[in-house]
């Protein structure tokens, strides 16, 4: 019964944050569109070249932030209230201190190289710095915010991720007919000021919100030196994983700056842009499924905790492929419609990103598996060093002997493969279970069921002439196909007949 109860609840979470991601990826793509247009393709990329200095320089909130969401998560599980207050107090602390550390670094280092190094348009220079200290004031506050946020997924309350999405859709709507109808001196600035305005406005509700929630939100000054080496030492070696990811991503954004100017950033901010509404919807489920992992295994549930992750990884992979495959077969079209302008190399970037970030939807739910053991020692040492010696090093050499701007993709095709196969040798060290399993019955299965699910809108791209016929005609045949293989050749017997009985109820309901 509880399992049951855990599984309805992961459903109602992920309906919540469908509902979000509906308006967000509907008004997002809009936004994108009009944002661009305003901005034109130089300020675009110089924004997105600006931002990626502040990134590089907060990847280590990353770390805190997963070992924030996993201590108070298992704490939720385990059913120590008291220690609950205490672990959310001593993460506040942290990323306070943190906060300010980091502020230093980017007020000096950071600007550095936005006046030394980066490669800004002649002109420019004053809105890039303007820009760059909007950017630093929205990430002060984001860096003390992931305690809240944490404890939003940990008790998960969906329901407000949801609500706030939809309020965030509108803002964008606003704040595009803002820059398109009311005359500014400087639209760059206009843009990074009122984004920066409404993303700390959006910080404190959510606080406000946790202290009239949860009572382990009212700060108090915790003084237990255990709680505070034990998510050190987690963070520690997390630090390594989250320094690579963040790194190669932002470092990659740098190289490409510096190699080919701020129109080709713009050309991967859009590619990234239409990808991230994309993993949406695989995302989601993983928020919604992760509390859920941590709790099992806080539990001692392992074979509910090995369910969770084997099944987190098949249905985030078809959850993102039902847009993932229409978006790849039809990328030129798609982005004649959407933009007026479109950089060069745009949809070249576009399939790549979203090709490897479907296959790499497997490894999320593994990674997650780790995670809520607390042992991510060797996670980190392995895939993380391996992508931090090879990921920027080989794609650097590739640019200084001259390749095209896309020969990055070599690189970090055969870093997502091999990333994946440690990634599950990992959990394979700390709770023995069988790998060749979970890669047939998870990689291999999943990959064969698209494929053959893909067959008839491929056949119908390559009959007939691009255009919002074969649109309409690819999306609907592909969402249908993908729909029927993953139910008869994707889910178990068990599965299949709780979803048939959920639906028949439903139908008898409205009879």
């Amino acid at each position: 019964m509880a399992e049951e109860g855990s599984n309805k609840t992961i459903v109602k979470n992920t309906i919540f944050l469908y509902i979000r991601s509906f308006f967000m990826m509907a008004t997002n793509l809009y936004a994108s569109r009009i944002i661009l247009q305003t901005l034109g393709v130089n300020d675009y990329g110089l924004y997105g070249a600006i931002g990626s200095i502040v990134v590089m320089f907060t990847f280590i909130n990353g770390t805190l932030s997963t070992g924030t969401s996993r201590f108070l998560t298992y704490e939720l599980g385990f059913g120590n209230k008291e220690k609950l207050k205490k672990t959310f107090s001593a993460s506040f602390a942290m990323h306070l201190a943190l906060a300010f550390i980091l502020l230093v670094l980017m007020e000096t280092v950071g600007l550095w190289f936005v006046n030394n190094e980066m490669n800004i348009p002649e002109g420019r220079e004053i809105a890039a710095n303007i820009v760059y200290q909007f950017s630093i004031l929205t990430c002060m506050f984001s860096l003390t915010q992931v305690p809240y946020s944490a404890s939003v997924i940990s008790h998960e309350r969906m329901n407000i991720y949801a609500y706030v999405g939809v309020a965030e859709a509108v803002f964008k709507l606003i704040l595009v007919f803002f820059l398109l109808y009311i005359p500014t001196t400087d639209n760059l600035i206009a843009y990074a000021a009122i984004l920066a305005a409404w993303n700390i406005g959006l910080q404190i509700f959510y606080r406000f919100y946790c202290y009239k929630c949860f009572p382990e939100s009212h700060l108090s000054l915790c003084k237990d030196k255990s709680i505070y080496k034990n998510m050190l030492s987690y963070s520690l070696w997390d630090f390594i994983g989250s320094f690579c990811a963040n790194g190669n991503n932002q470092g990659l954004n740098i190289l490409i700056n510096l190699f080919f100017g701020v129109a080709v950033n713009a050309a991967r901010m859009i590619a990234y842009q239409v990808d991230n509404a994309i993993l949406t919807f695989s995302t989601n489920f993983m928020t919604s499924i992760q509390p859920q992992i941590v709790k099992s295994y806080a539990a001692h549930n392992k074979k509910r905790f090995f369910q969770l992750i084997y099944e987190g990884g098949r249905y985030s992979f078809f959850l993102m492929s039902l847009v993932a495959v229409p978006i790849l077969l039809e990328t030129d079209f798609i982005l004649s419609i959407w933009l007026k302008e479109v950089p060069v190399w745009t949809s070249l970037f576009l399939r790549c990103i979203v090709s490897i970030a479907l296959f790499r939807t497997f490894a999320r739910p593994m990674i997650q598996g780790v995670h809520a053991t607390g042992d991510v020692k060797f996670l980190n040492l392995s895939s993380g060093l391996f992508n931090a010696l090879t990921y920027l090093p080989l794609i650097y050499i590739l640019y200084w002997s001259g390749l095209p701007v896309w020969s990055c993709f070599y690189i970090h095709t055969a870093s997502a493969i091999i990333s994946s196969y440690l990634e599950a040798y990992s959990l394979y060290k700390i709770e023995k279970y069988s790998m060749w399993n979970y890669f047939f019955d998870v990689y291999l299965r999943s990959i064969a069921i698209l494929l053959l699910a893909s067959l008839p809108s491929v056949i119908i791209v390559l009959l007939l002439d691009a255009g919002w016929e074969r649109l309409i005609f690819t999306t609907s045949i592909s969402t249908i196909c993908i729909f029927v293989c993953v139910y008869t050749m994707g889910l178990n017997r068990d599965v299949r007949r709780k979803i048939l009985i959920e639906v028949t109820n439903k139908i008898r309901s409205l009879l």
